[in-house]
């Protein structure tokens, strides 16, 4: 085919989806066209020309990445995944419909072909970050044969004002993630209006500064994005943005440019209009020729091959035992069994913070894929020697696994996922519990797509001490324990500590363990509870027949539980160790009957160093929940403890007076 022939076919390829766009924004009667429409040359040439990717396989290992940041332009990915052949037309029909494969944003394990789930914008430059650093140390590990591939990001003007991109972007650019490519839509228009109303910022002077090459094009010119992309794929030091600059609307017959086309269907006589402006049928809807299809899908037989290729490289690889154990691990996610897991004695005192370093380091000569990072807090976060063990990452060091995040928690966060997306590797991040709450967007969307990333969130109470409420969290307990499908792990001792960090790097799900900066006792297991009964998610940790008081907590509040039932020694009092809610939701009803027992006509207490709203669903109406229902105080930890009544002496107190 000539090349003036392949140009009208791709600008009618090109011009069919603008209709196919606007017919699946204007059926579900919501939605957004005019991005869309701003975007499509780009994508389409990339999806034509340059994604490598499996026709059969939407899994290949070792296929581009392409992530759609700007989520509330999913209509366009819906259409380029029907041309790709993993959606058809009747999923397009069926746009923000329930249970349909094309919600309203794009959403990571649903649809075929989606990367990761986008909707708040500015998450999916940090998540296609994370998947860059991913194939840069997998490169390293493995070998160019292996993993070799690019990650692709479409970003637009809301991704770009979101703080989050903008540390992600830096990140990027400090570790020259060279194999990193994002299009920046520059369309200056807004759901709002006019990007000029609230921004001025000049983000090619932007990129620059944070090591970014920049190629800034007419986005609308095909030949001029195909230019930017081999040049992109030429830089070998920097990652590359290439800049596009559209319309809004791009296309249609008198809104073009509108932003009020940013976010709702255009008006069926606008729709009508546009298609005649484009050559087609006014009266035809979602019409997709089969040729048109066939010609997208011409290069698939290439395409195979290349997959058979990498099939075959791997197979050969595969002689070398070393590397199959390798790959074997990161493929599956396993923990090996020769990871010693670390013991305590009781009558240590130990900060169970310090068990994060003991176990991480014990993982990382054993797990090559295993990575992770602090947000500038490696002393505190006990996270030193892994970064001494395994080197940091960067430009320097592909090899490096510790990630050198600084203060930057919600990227971190973002960035983690990505790399849990990517799959291959361990991913942690690390930093205070009260910063949970900078990074907790990136948490939801974790738990949201069940990702593979744990958060270990040290100083997790008032303990935090001189500090003061500024860095005590009170609320994040409970905050954290609210979002679906996150584990949230908080261990009494150094055992129940290690315990948890094994399971939250087993569990294949979204984990946070939370962590003392303070000292606490070993527990002598022989008088309590073994710790491997966490497992179970809530256990009694010390027991007595027909009890009066049930007492239940978690923690570092173990210990206060368990001196109170030795000085209350006038009554029978069980102390039942909730150390995930999660885990305990998911026992079966016999056994958690037996932890709550719903006879039980006694005294239940709840005591926990946070708000107690929520402890209700274990003490009842009638029960006493200890806590602190205010922000915190600055002072020592114990003074902070006994200002909140958080001492044997004040819970007995106020049990006696409940009693009473």
């Amino acid at each position: 085919m000539s090349t003036s022939a392949i140009a009208d076919t791709d600008q009618k390829t090109i011009d069919i989806l603008k209709a196919i766009i606007m017919d699946t924004v204007r059926s579900a009667n919501s939605g957004h066209t005019g991005g869309p429409l701003s975007s499509l040359d780009f994508t389409y040439v990339l999806f034509k020309d340059f994604l490598s990717f499996d026709p059969d396989d939407p899994n290949w290992f070792n296929r581009d990445r392409f992530v759609m940041s700007i989520g509330h332009e999913s209509a366009l990915l819906y259409s380029m995944l029907t041309l790709v052949g993993w959606l058809d037309v009747d999923d397009l029909k069926k746009f923000r419909r329930l249970g349909s494969l094309t919600p309203g944003h794009p959403e990571r394990g649903l649809t075929p072909g989606v990367e990761a789930t986008t909707g708040p914008l500015g998450q999916g430059v940090g998540n296609a970050v994370g998947m860059a650093a991913s194939e840069s140390i997998l490169n390293k590990l493995f070998g160019n044969d292996i993993v070799n591939h690019y990650t692709y990001v479409l970003h637009g003007d809301g991704d770009i004002q979101e703080p989050v991109a903008q540390g992600a972007i830096a990140l990027a650019g400090h570790w020259k993630l060279h194999k990193l490519i994002a299009y920046y839509d520059s369309n200056d228009a807004q759901i709002s209006g006019k990007v000029s109303r609230s921004d001025s910022t000049d983000y090619a002077l932007m990129y620059k500064s944070h090591g970014w090459s920049v190629i800034e094009v007419d986005g609308h010119n095909k030949d001029e994005i195909r230019s930017a992309i081999r040049k992109a794929q030429m830089e070998i030091e920097k990652p590359t943005v290439i800049i596009g600059h559209t319309k809004m609307a791009n296309g249609c017959a008198t809104m073009e440019g509108d932003h009020n086309t940013h976010g709702a269907p255009l008006p069926p006589d606008e729709i009508a209009n546009t298609k005649k402006k484009l050559g087609l049928d006014p009266n035809s809807f979602f019409n997709l020729p089969d040729e048109i299809i066939d010609e997208f899908q011409s290069s698939y037989d290439f395409a195979r091959s290349e997959v058979q290729a990498w099939n075959n490289s791997l197979l050969i690889r595969f002689q070398d035992e070393t590397f199959k154990e390798k790959w074997d691990l990161a493929m599956s996610g396993d923990i090996p069994s020769s990871v010693e897991f670390p013991a305590y004695e009781s009558g240590e005192t130990i900060a169970t913070r310090k068990v994060w370093g003991a176990v991480i380091e014990a993982m990382a000569p054993c797990m090559p894929t295993l990575v992770g990072g602090s947000a500038d807090l490696e002393p505190s976060n006990v996270t030193s020697g892994f970064a001494e063990m395994v080197k940091d990452f960067g430009p320097n060091m592909r090899s490096g696994r510790n990630f050198a995040y600084g203060v930057r928690e919600f990227p971190m966060g973002a960035i983690n996922n990505g790399i849990a997306q990517h799959g291959g590797m361990k991913v942690f991040g690390a930093t205070f519990f009260v910063f949970s709450d900078y990074e907790r967007p990136a948490l939801r969307l974790r738990a949201l797509q069940n990702l593979d990333a744990v958060s270990e969130y040290t100083h997790d109470s008032i303990y935090v001490g001189e500090d003061g409420p500024t860095h005590q969290p009170v609320e994040h307990l409970m905050a954290c324990r609210s979002i679906p499908n996150l584990l949230v792990l908080r261990p009494a001792d150094a055992n129940e500590a290690s315990h948890a960090i094994k399971m939250s790097f087993s569990l294949r799900r979204p984990s946070i363990v939370l962590l003392s900066r303070q000292g606490l006792p070993v527990l002598d297991r022989k008088e309590y509870t073994s710790s491997s009964q966490v497992e179970k998610g809530g256990y009694i940790i010390s027991d007595v027949d027909c009890p009066d008081i049930i007492i239940y907590s978690s923690g570092s509040e173990i210990h206060l539980a368990l001196d109170v039932k030795k000085a209350l020694d006038k009554f029978k009092v069980r102390v039942v160790n909730m150390f995930s809610w999660e885990l305990f939701d998911e026992q079966n009803t016999e056994y958690k009957n037996t932890i709550f027992e719903p006879d039980f006509k006694g005294l239940r207490v709840s005591i926990e160093a946070g708000i107690t709203m929520g402890w209700e669903r274990f003490t009842g109406l009638e029960g006493l929940n200890i806590g602190i229902n205010s922000f915190g105080e600055s002072a020592p930890g114990k003074d902070v403890a006994n200002h909140f009544g958080l001492n044997c002496e004040s819970v007995i107190e106020k049990i006696l007076e409940k009693l009473i």
